[in-house]
C-alpha cells in the first residue's frame, strides 16, 4: 500500500508505465527464483519482499494503461479486464500451478526415495481441467517414522523448489511488456489516448 500510495506516482514519470510493470516483472521473476532456493529466515525475508516489490504494481498499473489506451470504455473495460484477470488467476492460475507444484514434490520424493514411494503416497483425481496426482497426507502417515520424515522433507522441498518453474508466469509478462514498449517506440512513444 505504501509503494503504491507514495512511490508509484515518481517512479511511473520515470519509467513510464510499462517501463513499470517489466521493472515489476523482472523483480517478481528474481524474487521468486531466488525464494526457490533460499534458507534461512533472513534470507527467505529478504527474497519474499523482493518478490513483494515486484507484484506491488502489477495490478494498479495494468488498470492505468488500460485506462489511458482504452478511455471510450470506461469502467465496462476495466471490470472486463479485471474480470478476466480474476478468472484466470482463479480457475487456470491455482489448478497450473497446483500441477507445477505436484510435479516439484514428485521429482524431490522420487529423488530421495524411489518412484515406488511416490506411487505409494498419492493418489489420482480428477478436476475439470484433467487428470492429476497429488500427494495424500493420510498415506505419508502410514510409511515408518524415517519414511515419513523423508517424504515431508521431500514435499517442502518440492513446494519451495517449485517456485523456480512458477516464475515463467512473470517471464511470460515480461516478454509481453516489452512487446508492448517495442510497439509503442514504433508509434512515437507510450502516450495516454485523450478523448
Amino acid at each position: 500500500m505504501v509503494l503504491r500510495f507514495w512511490f508509484a506516482g515518481p517512479i511511473v514519470n520515470k519509467l513510464g508505465p510499462l517501463g513499470l510493470l517489466a521493472t515489476s516483472a523482472v523483480l517478481a521473476i528474481v524474487g521468486l527464483y531466488l525464494l526457490s532456493t533460499a534458507s534461512g529466515l533472513f534470507a527467505i525475508f529478504a527474497f519474499a519482499t523482493l518478490y513483494g516489490f515486484g507484484k506491488t504494481f502489477f495490478w494498479p498499473t495494468t488498470l492505468g494503461v488500460v485506462a489511458e489506451q482504452c478511455p471510450k470504455g470506461g469502467a465496462l473495460t476495466l471490470n472486463a479486464i479485471a474480470g478476466i484477470g480474476m478468472l484466470a488467476v482463479g480457475i487456470l492460475g491455482g489448478p497450473v500451478i497446483g500441477k507445477m507444484t505436484e510435479d516439484s514434490i514428485k521429482a524431490s520424493i522420487e529423488e530421495a526415495t524411489s518412484e515406488e514411494t511416490y506411487q505409494a503416497v498419492s493418489n489420482d483425481s480428477t478436476y475439470f481441467l484433467g487428470d492429476y496426482t497429488a500427494v495424500d497426507s493420510k498415506k505419508v502417515e502410514d510409511l515408518s517414522a524415517d519414511e515419513q520424515n523423508t517424504v515431508k522433507e521431500s514435499i517442502q522441498s518440492g513446494k519451495q523448489g517449485s517456485l523456480a518453474s512458477i516464475a515463467i508466469f512473470p517471464v511470460f509478462m515480461l516478454a509481453c511488456y516489452l512487446g508492448l514498449i517495442l510497439h509503442f517506440k514504433q508509434k512515437g512513444g507510450y502516450k495516454p489516448i485523450e478523448i
